[in-house]
Order: C-alpha cells, then structure tokens, then sequence
C-alpha cells in the first residue's frame, strides 16, 4: 500500500539528500519479526535513501487517520 505517490501542495513533503526527488511512504512489515513498519524510500532509486520507521503507538495514529480519510503531516495531529 502506498501512502503518498503524489504529494497535495498544501502537504510538506520530504525530499531525498541524494537526488531531491519527493520521498515515499508504504506500509511494510519487518523480515523476521513480521512487524507492522512504515517504510521511507526515494521514489527515484531506493538505493538512495531507505528508513523504517516501527514505533507501535506512531503507526497506530497513523493508520487510523488513514482509515478516516485525513493523512496526517506529522505524528502530533489527531
């Protein structure tokens, strides 16, 4: 699943610190531990740049402004 392909203007976007091209977020989950983790890629070349980001409490905010619609810009918003 794809969270952010395309980037709404109003939105603040992340850019690679190897390319500049707008970062994507998907959802993924860990090799082995088979946890829920957001991961940040470029959208370029993943060779770029590549995080994931696995804090339990973050992810579930997360999905639940996704699952009412709102996608939020950081992980303060409610």
């Amino acid at each position: 699943m794809v969270i952010n392909e395309q980037v709404d203007a109003q939105h603040q976007s992340l850019h690679c610190p190897v390319c500049g091209q707008p970062l994507s977020f998907r959802l993924a989950r860990g090799r082995k531990s088979n946890k829920p983790l957001l991961m940040v890629m470029c959208l370029q070349d993943g060779r770029h740049f590549r995080g994931f980001i696995g804090d339990r409490d973050y992810l579930a905010k997360l999905l639940e402004h996704l699952e009412q619609g709102q996608v939020p810009v950081n992980g303060d918003q409610h």
